[in-house]
């Protein structure tokens, strides 16, 4: 738009402005308005749920790409604030001026509803990916909007109040025009932020009509503090507060001015991330794609070359379920670097989508350092939820969209992590949840969207830290959407007529293609299987055995072949499977492979229950790995035979215990990490009344479990509210779900496999404990020598 339109518009508005002589005056003293260019060129000819490079769609089943625009898939009830994060812009403090804008329509024109802009969502206050994320309910640091409604009404409207968070009431001091019912006409909605006096800023919205590029009105927002100006930008399309109503299309977006920071980089796919295992000679690597179209990407190519060499090397393949490529490669020289790319050759040119390196086996030339993560939520609460409240009276109540709701992405746990420069990860289960950052999502045609939403949060997470490293995943219970999991190795059970199905009948509760999908995206990049014989409706495993950093590694998966729960009798007496006779014969076989090196088991879960309610009291807990005790104690044994140590998770318990058999230990030594970040809590509280506690700690000692699985606790980070106070002060609720973080125990796990002591040394760290300065959780470091 040039001075003389704007000048224009601006005495055709002035009479339904609150300020429109101020308004009117400035505009005529501009000499131009703001250039704009697109925010990204997006294609024409595909439909996909993937919206580009630089757009986050909240959430991943709400939006689609469809012939060039942006629509809004969601109107039923609940579903307010769809919104859009364009992640290559930010609004910054510069006092300059910025512009926004993008033509708008109702793909619903008979129905109420209202979209636009979110401005400063954030506030700066949040990482950008963090700020990315907000959606559904007002909040501390969630901005205002400048809208336009089915009505044709254009206001600026509220999304910071925690008191009424889906009121989305007018803000303060503005007014609003109507430019008449939209019906199906497709309007500019052009957004200018103007720096005025003592750095506040005008914000404009102006309605223009798209065929005659005619203005209808504008609503000006006068002297806005510069910190009102802060954060993220993002497209919304909403209906009516608790109601179904209308969705909403965007297209030809652009953005301009220096106000308005541009930042390439930060734009998202086609390919989020990559991971590979290095096993001897066999390099497997898996490329995790966004939600492409069908006709997208039909030929991809893994390139590799020596890090020393110029020539590439390649091996070509195509996109699965799940939108993930898996590529495996023989003959693999683990003493050479090499560099290696993900590469496209649709558009008739070699279009580089990833690149990264994989670096040397280093064997035994050094002391092997291993980072072990679980557990991991996007959000403490979920953003789905009108209003937060607190359990215990010493918890702190959360800001909607403050760092201590929204840990995604987990920038100070990563970073400490990665700050002890692990030569490999190993994540044991649990990658994300299905209650947040968002509601739960499970039994729907989409429901595979809703996990993938969830699954690239995790990717967009620990994406650069396993680029350059090999990693090792587990999928758990929550990963392919179950509360819990006894797989009982895939079968269907058996469920009388106008019965309920539920999780404790056994099997898996989604479809089988989501639970393929999941085992596929999160464990296609493992060693080879030891058996690769699928489970039952052809469920892929993953158990096996590799070697890398001269260790020894057995992979088992210990829910999938788990028997269901049996409540009809006395726990003690219970008899079943945990690992299943298939990898029962795996781990007999393991213990005479590779002699000589130290040996590491990788599991889901501890195999025990050591958990205590009030006054030492056991936990009953068919989920823990303590049941069923017969199929946990042969599993104990095999790995006492193979001379190993267990690293796992799941329990949101860090803990170092010996797993007995006949004694209380007598069998292997087993590290539970702790939660990267979880909301379900869990204790055991020795209470000093155990017998040989370890170190002088009260809550060490010999223990017998529900189950009478015998072990002996060595270590262990109870949460920082005991279980009494938590259970009065939540009058013995039986969720133990806990949002503030301040009082839990929440971190990460490095095990150092050191060759020349011969000796394990395991590391539990606090999320937000700088390792260069900082202490462990009380009882690590813990030394374990080998031979």
């Amino acid at each position: 738009m040039d001075r003389r339109s704007f000048i224009k518009l601006s005495a055709l508005a002035a009479g339904s402005m609150l300020f429109p002589t101020q308004a009117a005056r400035a505009a005529a003293s501009r000499r131009s308005l703001t250039k704009t260019t697109p925010v990204e060129l997006l294609p024409s000819n595909v439909q996909r749920p993937w919206l580009g490079k630089a757009f986050w769609g909240n959430r991943l089943q709400d939006w689609r790409l469809n012939a060039g625009k942006i629509e809004c898939i969601r109107g039923e009830r609940g579903f307010e604030m769809r919104t859009v994060s364009i992640l290559t812009r930010q609004l910054n403090n510069a006092p300059k001026p910025a512009r926004i804008k993008a033509k708008v329509s109702n793909l619903t024109p008979t129905k109420a509803g209202f979209c636009g802009f979110l401005l400063a969502a954030g506030a700066d206050q949040l990482d950008y990916r963090a700020s990315a994320l907000i959606q559904r309910a007002s909040g501390k640091n969630g901005g205002f909007m400048a809208v336009i409604n089915d009505k044709g009404e254009l206001s600026f409207r509220d999304f910071s109040d925690t008191n009424k968070p889906l009121a989305f009431e007018k803000v303060v001091r503005t007014n609003t025009v109507n430019i008449g019912q939209l019906h199906d006409r497709e309007i500019i909605l052009d957004c200018h932020i103007d720096p005025v006096s003592n750095n506040n800023f005008d914000v404009r919205l102006i309605a223009i009509d798209s065929k005659t590029n005619k203005e209808l009105g504008f609503i000006v927002r006068t002297s806005v503090p510069s910190s009102e100006l802060l954060g993220g930008v993002m497209l919304l399309s909403s209906m009516p507060s608790k109601k179904s109503g209308a969705r909403w299309a965007f297209e030809d977006i652009q953005s301009g001015g220096d106000k308005l920071s541009q930042s390439d980089d930060r734009g998202l796919g086609p390919v989020i991330g990559c991971m590979h295992s290095l096993n001897k000679s066999v390099l497997k690597l898996s490329a995790q794609f966004m939600p492409v179209a069908d006709n997208e990407y039909r030929k991809v190519t893994l390139e590799y070359r020596q890090s020393s060499n110029t020539e590439w090397q390649s091996t070509t393949s195509q996109i699965e379920p799940g939108y993930v490529i898996q590529f495996r490669v023989e003959g693999w020289d683990n003493t050479q670097e090499y560099d290696y790319r993900v590469v496209s050759h649709d558009k008739g040119i070699a279009e580089v989508l990833y690149q990264g390196q994989i670096l040397k086996d280093p064997g035994q030339s050094k002391t092997l350092s291993i980072a072990l993560y679980s557990c991991l939520v996007p959000t403490n609460l979920s953003l789905d939820i009108e209003h937060y409240k607190t359990r215990l009276k010493q918890e702190k109540l959360l800001g909607r969209f403050g760092p201590e709701n929204i840990l995604f992405p987990h920038t100070e746990l990563v970073g400490n992590c990665d700050s002890h420069e692990p030569d490999m990860y190993v994540f044991c289960g649990d990658q994300y949840y299905e209650a947040t950052p968002t509601q739960v999502w499970r039994g729907r045609p989409d429901s595979y969207l809703d996990m993938l939403y969830r699954w690239y949060l995790w990717y967009w997470t620990f994406g650069d830290s396993i680029r350059n490293k090999p990693s090792i995943l587990l999928a758990d219970d929550h990963d392919v959407l179950q509360g819990n999991l006894w797989g009982v190795g895939g079968r269907d059970p058996v469920v009388l007529e106008g019965d309920k199905r539920t999780e404790e009948d056994g099997g898996y509760m989604e479809t089988k293609a989501l639970v393929k999908m999941v085992y596929r995206m999160q464990h296609g990049h493992n060693p080879d299987a030891y058996d690769p014989t699928p489970i039952d409706h052809d469920i892929p495993v993953t158990y096996g055995a590799f070697v890398y950093g001269g260790v020894s590694f057995a992979l088992v998966e210990d829910r999938k072949f788990k028997s269901r729960r049996n409540i009809n009798i006395n726990p003690v007496h219970t008899q079943g499977e945990l690992l299943g006779h298939r990898q029962e014969q795996f781990l007999r076989a393991w213990a005479d492979m590779d002699k000589g090196l130290p040996k590491v088991c990788i599991a889901s879960s501890i195999w025990g229950s050591p958990q205590t309610k009030s006054n030492l009291e056991p936990l009953l807990d068919y989920d823990s790995n303590g049941y069923p005790p017969d199929g946990r104690t042969r599993a104990v044994k095999l790995i006492k035979d193979a001379g190993a140590v267990v690293i796992c998770g799941d329990q949101h318990l860090p803990m170092m215990a010996k797993q007995g058999l006949d004694t209380f230990d007598d069998g292997p030594l087993f590290f539970a990490g702790p939660a990267a970040a979880a909301f379900w809590q869990r204790w055991f509280e020795g209470l000093g009344k155990l017998d040989n506690p370890f170190n002088n700690d009260p809550n060490t000692g010999n223990f017998t479990d529900i189950f009478g699985n015998k072990m002996r606790v060595l270590a262990v980070a109870n949460p920082k509210v005991t279980y009494d106070d938590f259970k009065q002060q939540t009058k013995n609720s039986w969720s133990n779900f806990l949002a503030d973080r301040s009082l839990k125990s929440e971190g990460y796990g490095i095990v150092k496999v050191d060759h020349k002591a011969q000796q394990f040394e395991f590391e539990c760290w606090e999320w937000n404990t700088d390792p260069n300065k900082g202490k462990q959780f009380p009882g690590w470091p813990f030394l374990h020598k080998w031979s």
